[in-house]
């Protein structure tokens, strides 16, 4: 009996350690844009579904009827778009590469002088009842990981082949409770929002300096 207990044991601490072992490394692997390169911290990208055609174009910056400011979060309807270039940031500042799992802040850098003076970071809106959605908004904080800053942080988690999905779950508050979600897109006031979803919407990465964009085909969705 005493032999069968220390099997047990040992069977069980093998799986819990291969288990989180698995999720570090995970959490390791670096996220690639549409070449295969590591996607770089401060290095602007184009946010383009991995859906061509009817899946629609690029992540870029939009406003709503009610509310001019701060801008919100959307998809460009034509696949010919590639939107608004983005940057990401890690919470780690000394990391310049941008990993799987890990919280990052995203920032839209846009081309045109913009009629809102809020900063372009991506934030978490509350709570939308009319809608029953949560929102993805923009005039979020950079930087400064902690209780106060909760809406900022979002993650990058693997959908297919150079193929992501965007989640909001973040990490850089241990006592906090959060909500975990896939973020996911849904028609609101004749726009593509961007908001929390049970099923998250497939992104690629492109590189705002590459010459052009490549059809994706490989998404797993």
């Amino acid at each position: 009996m005493k032999t069968a207990t220390v099997v047990v044991f040992l069977l069980f601490a093998f799986t819990t350690k291969s288990y989180f072992f698995g999720v570090a490394t995970a959490a390791n692997k670096p996220v690639l844009d549409i070449d295969g390169d590591e996607l770089q911290a401060g290095v602007e990208y184009y946010v383009v579904s991995a859906i061509r055609g009817a899946g629609g174009g690029g992540l870029a910056l939009g406003r709503t009827k009610d509310q001019k400011c701060p801008e919100v979060v959307v998809q460009r309807r034509s696949d010919m778009d590639s939107g608004t270039p983005v940057k990401f940031s890690n919470s780690d500042t000394n990391d310049d590469v941008i990993h799987l799992s890990t919280d990052i802040n995203i920032e839209f850098l846009p081309i045109r002088d913009r009629f809102c003076h809020t900063s372009t970071v991506w934030k978490l809106d509350n709570y939308n009842p009319s809608t029953g959605k949560w929102w993805l908004t923009t005039d979020g904080v950079k930087g400064n990981p902690g209780p106060n800053t909760l809406k900022n942080w979002f993650k990058i988690e693997k959908a297919g082949v150079l193929v992501y999905k965007f989640t909001y779950c973040p990490s850089v508050c241990e006592s906090c409770t959060t909500l975990c979600s896939d973020i996911g897109r849904y028609g609101d006031d004749g726009q593509i929002r961007l908001a929390l979803s049970d099923r998250g919407w497939p992104f690629v990465f492109v590189k705002k300096t590459r010459p052009t964009i490549k059809q994706v085909v490989n998404a797993q969705h």
